[in-house]
């Protein structure tokens, strides 16, 4: 198994025969990084923690940024919110970006970018969320077929720092989500959100300051 012969190289390589817990650590830093990587992710070794493997769809020439210390949760057992799906990265033109800063944890989540989604450091997003910069499809019914995404709408989207967003929430294209504001379970977000506030419902609202 890949993970048995990656075990015997750490200990190959630090001449030591350290604790279980030790190698495993190594191992998942290892199969984190290699894993990402070929998948075209910008990301360092040790910045990404992996429970199960995220699905990752890169366009040619596009960019998927992952800074330190990001936690992407894929497996059902490790999160007890009942992640339906792994984590979806995908890009969707060759000028789209993706960034995510350090310090955010992810569970489940779909990210989507034909243009621009950057995600803030310290973002907690729950399980089976959704982040869409493009309507997939163009609005007209004579246009809405095939690979028509010249004719599809798309607006970045900003996540700032510390921002929760609760499990099955959908954030729309264009929208700007303030520092340290909620987004409540199940919401729809169309609109920007101010710092420092609660917004939940469909399509989300107001509810207060925090």
């Amino acid at each position: 198994m890949l993970i048995n012969k990656i075990l015997l190289y750490i200990r190959i390589k630090s001449g030591k025969w350290l604790n279980y817990s030790f190698y495993m650590n190594e191992a998942r830093k290892i199969i984190a990084y290699l894993y990402l990587r070929s998948k075209g992710v910008e990301t360092s070794f040790g910045f990404v923690t992996l429970y199960g493997l995220p699905q990752i769809k890169k366009h040619p020439g596009s960019r998927i940024i992952i800074d330190s210390n990001v936690t992407l949760i894929s497996d059902p057992y490790e999160n007890p919110t009942g992640i339906c799906h792994p984590v979806s990265i995908s890009t969707h033109s060759s000028s789209a970006l993706i960034h995510i800063m350090s310090g955010t944890g992810i569970s489940g989540a779909t990210i989507c970018a034909a243009d621009k989604v950057i995600i803030g450091k310290c973002v907690a997003i729950g399980g089976n969320v959704s982040i869409y910069d493009t309507d997939f499809h163009a609005i007209s019914a004579d246009e809405r077929f095939g690979d028509n995404w010249e004719k599809t709408k798309k607006l970045p989207v900003y996540i700032d720092d510390k921002v929760w967003i609760g499990a099955h929430a959908i954030v729309l294209k264009g929208v700007v989500i303030g520092k340290s504001a909620v987004v409540g379970a199940g919401s729809v977000v169309t609109k920007s959100m101010p710092a420092g506030v609660l917004y939940a419902g469909n399509p989300a609202k107001y509810i207060k300051n925090i």
